[in-house]
């Protein structure tokens, strides 16, 4: 065999071994200041308290996306989507000062549809319903647009951090929702 393919079947075998899967993690959740006044102005003065129950996927949502078959993007390391974003909104409730663990009233959400696009224009696209168990609640959608990169693990890395943005922007649609108040009553 001569060198020439040799040398082209060694670029092909290491092009094969440094294209493995990758998984891309988000940043930790941050608590959105804005949320947190929303939330307030729309319960607190009421004296209002409140838990977070489930937070469900539709069926059909995947857990652990693909992006472009770089591997799967996990939001945060040992967390499902659907636990993060209780975990955000719990965090948001609780910052707000509104959250008790066994309050009367429950709020629950269902991820209606999750899905992200690693390509120009890069967005996170995410709709959930909430309801509680004295409302029977709404749905939110929103389009969290982001930069993305001409390389997948960069692009990939940027799906997964802005999954974190998006979940607040997300949260911003459910807690400034005109029907929010009656989710507490």
């Amino acid at each position: 065999m001569s060198n020439t393919k040799k040398l082209s079947l060694a670029m092909v075998a290491m092009a094969f071994i440094l294209s493995g899967c990758e998984t891309t993690n988000s940043i930790p959740y941050k608590a959105s200041t804005a949320n947190v006044i929303a939330i307030q102005q729309s319960l607190q003065a009421d004296g209002k308290k409140v838990s977070i129950g489930s937070v469900m996927l539709a069926p059909g949502i995947e857990e652990s996306p693909l992006c472009r078959l770089n591997g799967p993007v996990k939001v945060a390391p040992g967390k499902s989507l659907s636990q993060y974003i209780k975990d955000a909104f719990q965090e948001e409730l609780f910052m707000a000062q509104v959250y008790q663990t066994n309050a009367p009233t429950v709020i629950e959400g269902r991820l209606e549809a999750l899905s992200f696009s690693s390509f120009t224009p890069a967005s996170w696209d995410i709709t959930m319903s909430v309801r509680s168990n004295t409302s029977p609640g709404y749905t939110v959608s929103v389009n969290y647009p982001f930069e993305t990169s001409w390389t997948a693990y960069s692009a990939c890395k940027n799906v997964a951090d802005a999954f974190g943005p998006a979940v607040q922007e997300l949260l911003k649609q459910v807690v400034n929702h005109p029907q929010f108040a009656e989710l507490a009553k």
